[in-house]
């Protein structure tokens, strides 16, 4: 059960962080940054599923 909401946190966490993308308008660095964190918390969702 853990790892299920675990799952659906990282799942929320990258919607949100995507949407905050889509409608912001950030400079390169930031942007960049953000994305790493999306890829890091995918990567996480990943681990789990495994």
């Amino acid at each position: 059960m853990v790892e299920k909401d675990e799952r659906v946190e990282l799942e929320m966490k990258i919607m949100n962080y995507r949407s905050f993308l889509r409608r912001m308008a950030l400079d390169p660095e930031t942007e960049a940054r953000i994305q790493e964190l999306i890829a890091d918390l995918e990567s996480r969702l990943r681990s789990i599923d495994e």
